[in-house]
């Protein structure tokens, strides 16, 4: 039930529920009226109302992460964020960006280009996926409408209304467009992308190769000297004994040559430990155990 009442000729609306019969919850105990859906009495039109008005303050809360479940929904109804009805349409009988058999790989392809990062199944954005983003973002290829127009001359093509070679030769153009915007809108927004972009350099430096005094950065699955062009082979571990290692640890390593205590190694023999990590004389990683 819904009430509009007006004060003021300002339009107040107040909504709830009554119970005109209670049919099979007679079954059942009565439960307390939940505060947030409240129950309200019987009008009629035009019936005179009192009503006590209080303001309630609050805070917005931001978008849950996606996961990559959640991604994977969302990929396929992209179509209900839009506001074009013939592309939200479309959409929706194709089932959104990609199909059950490549929507999955599309998100593994992210990840291995490093545009995109999994943390306590947490999807983020790393900076390079950041630095991509504002170079499409005015770009058609951003908008899920482009997929829209591009299934819609597919069912052309299967209803014999519209040919391959024009859908192709549109595929064709569009790729030109891009080859020759895409660098423009690099250099229209080239100072802030290399203040991204240097940013991103600078996150990556873990500190200074013991070896050779080059710089050890994050190179994905190690870490490792910058200087392995001219023969440094050093670099450690993200894991040691089932245990992952934090950027804090390694900067101490390679500044201190000793962590501080870590708790949650791993034996081979399944039982966990606490211990120091240092980097002995040979550059290799041992264990320092704490005295008894």
């Amino acid at each position: 039930m819904q009430q509009n009442p007006a004060i003021n000729q300002v339009l107040f609306q107040s909504k709830g529920k009554t119970e005109k019969e209670r049919g099979w919850k007679r079954l059942y105990k009565q439960e307390e009226k939940d505060k947030d859906d409240p129950l309200l009495p019987e009008v009629t039109v035009n019936d005179s109302v009192a009503f006590a008005l209080e303001t309630k303050e609050g805070k917005t809360q931001p978008p849950n992460y996606y996961t990559e479940g959640t991604l994977l929904t969302a990929m396929k109804h992209v179509g209900r964020a839009m506001d074009d009805k013939d592309s939200k349409d479309i959409l929706k009988e194709t089932e959104g960006i990609g199909t059950e058999a490549t929507r999955a790989s599309i998100i593994e392809t992210l990840k291995k280009q490093d545009y995109i990062t999994i943390s306590k199944s947490k999807i983020y954005v790393t900076e390079k996926g950041e630095l991509l983003c504002r170079i499409i973002a005015e770009d058609e290829i951003a908008n899920a409408g482009m997929t829209a127009q591009w299934e819609c001359y597919l069912k052309k093509i299967r209803s014999q209304q519209g040919t391959q070679e024009a859908f192709l030769g549109s595929i064709e153009r569009f790729v030109q467009h891009l080859i020759e915007k895409v660098p423009q809108n690099f250099q229209d927004k080239k100072e802030n992308i290399a203040d991204v972009a240097g940013h991103m350099e600078q996150e990556n430096v873990m500190g200074t190769c013991p070896k050779c005094q080059n710089s050890v950065v994050d190179k994905g699955k190690v870490y490792g000297c910058s200087g392995y062009k001219d023969g440094c082979k050093f670099t450690l571990p993200k894991r040691w004994s089932q245990k992952a290692l934090t950027k804090k640890n390694v900067q101490d390593l390679l500044s201190k040559r000793e962590t501080s205590l870590i708790k949650g190694f791993k034996s081979k023999k399944g039982s966990n430990f606490s211990a120091k990590l240092t980097l002995n004389d040979e550059m290799k990683l041992a264990f320092e155990f704490p005295k008894r």
